[in-house]
């Protein structure tokens, strides 16, 4: 039995726990800090959503060319080191453009980043649990 999880799963499992965390994150802000919040917060949870359907199109575009597991994760981590400057490059506009409730902006984007990087880590478990299993089943891997 294979502790890998379907695409369906994968799928529901990353956009859910993003919009989740973003409306979980977003309404904490709200009602416990209504002067930090403003509605530039609400491009964060957007942007994540966006930045995991780039992470779920790799997925698919990998699978579809049956790549070796390590062949895929150096691709994702390539696509993890993109996201990761445009992440800076979007913060940095943000700070010296927008500058409004910077530290309250900062603190949840980077909240949200680091929820995001724990999604990409399951991410590339499942990648590892299925290569393991294709092992022990005998399915060869291009």
């Amino acid at each position: 039995m294979s502790s890998a999880y379907s695409h369906k799963t994968v799928n529901t499992f990353v956009l859910g726990s993003i919009l989740m965390f973003g409306v979980i994150e977003l309404a904490i802000v709200y009602w416990f800090f209504p002067k930090s919040y403003t509605p530039y917060m609400l491009l964060n949870p957007l942007y994540f959503f966006l930045l995991g359907l780039t992470v779920l199109l790799a997925l698919s575009r990998i699978e579809s060319k049956r790549l070796h597991p390590g062949r895929a994760v150096a691709r994702l981590m390539l696509l993890n080191a993109s996201q990761f400057i445009l992440s800076a490059c979007l913060l940095f506009y943000y700070v010296y453009q927008i500058n409004v409730q910077r530290r309250a902006f900062l603190l949840t984007f980077g909240l949200f980043y680091i929820w995001f990087m724990c999604i990409k880590l399951f991410v590339l478990y499942n990648i590892d649990s299925q290569h393991k299993h294709h092992k022990r089943m005998g399915i060869r891997d291009e």
